[in-house]
């Protein structure tokens, strides 16, 4: 799973290079990047979370834990989303030019991304502690 979360974070990592002007990605590449990241995001989301509520819960009580996750993802998302709202909302002008309105796109899409690198690190370190903490049983 931390490969797959790993993954995720490096697909982040160079859309956030590439946001930043530092590498160059083609439209292909930028697309076959997101497809992995949400590709590899899936299982390190799900199953550890799952795993969790039922080993605690137990057959009677594993909804609600995982119902308890959801509101605490769903509170947290009511936050992102409202950073994309912003991000959409930027018309992008920084030059009269289609090259100046890309460029005042593409500056408009780094915080996202780095919101989510920054998640994407932060859910590493937390499930290698959760798995090495596990193992230490």
């Amino acid at each position: 799973m931390l490969a797959f979360l790993g993954l995720a974070t490096v697909c982040l990592a160079l859309q956030a290079s590439f946001l930043r002007n530092f590498l160059h990605l083609t439209p292909v590449l930028g697309t076959a990047l997101m497809f992995l990241f949400g590709f590899s995001l899936a299982i390190p989301f799900y199953l550890p979370s799952s795993m969790f509520a039922l080993k605690r819960g137990g057959k009677d009580g594993s909804a609600t834990i995982a119902d308890a996750f959801d509101i605490c993802g769903f509170g947290l998302l009511a936050v992102f989303n409202g950073i994309v709202a912003r991000v959409l909302d930027v018309s992008g002008e920084v030059g009269s030019s289609s090259a100046g309105m890309l460029l005042g796109r593409k500056r408009a899409w780094l915080p996202v991304f780095l919101w989510m690198l920054g998640g994407s690190i932060a859910a590493m370190a937390s499930l290698f502690g959760a798995v090495w903490l596990e193992g230490e049983r």
